[in-house]
């Protein structure tokens, strides 16, 4: 993610725009006065994302809203992170059973990481029995 920010604010304004239009996974958002300046930015569900908390799925396998369990290992420094997540946005990327983009956040530690990741990972979605 670092390098491809650093091509985009290098290349001629016309080039970046066409790259970005042309990519189906780029990511865009729009401001909103109701939301807390404090907050994150609204996932798919209309809440403000959290750092660490939130995570994006694929609606056609996993419940909007549902909780979801990860065992992965942290980007930057290797360790283990396994903690409980829900499910509140979705994303052009993500797709299939078993897959979670998680939101690390906007502070710069958040960018880096999210930049860094590409561990594997494991993904539960707790559901009700019966």
């Amino acid at each position: 993610m670092q390098s491809i920010r650093a091509w985009l604010h290098a290349a001629p304004p016309g080039e970046a725009r066409v790259l970005m239009e042309a990519n189906p996974s780029w990511v865009f958002f729009r401001w909103r006065d109701d939301l807390p300046l404090a907050g994150g930015p609204a996932g798919t569900l209309g809440a403000p994302l959290t750092p660490g908390r939130s995570v994006a799925v694929d609606r056609a396998h996993t419940p909007l809203n549902s909780p979801v369990w990860i065992a992965t290992r942290h980007p930057l420094t290797g360790e283990r992170l396994e903690r409980l997540v829900i499910a509140q946005d979705t994303g052009g990327a993500i797709r299939g059973p078993a897959r979670a983009d998680l939101f690390w956040g906007w502070e710069e530690n958040a960018a880096l990481a999210a930049g860094r990741m590409r561990e594997t990972g494991r993904v539960w979605v707790l559901r009700p029995r019966g």
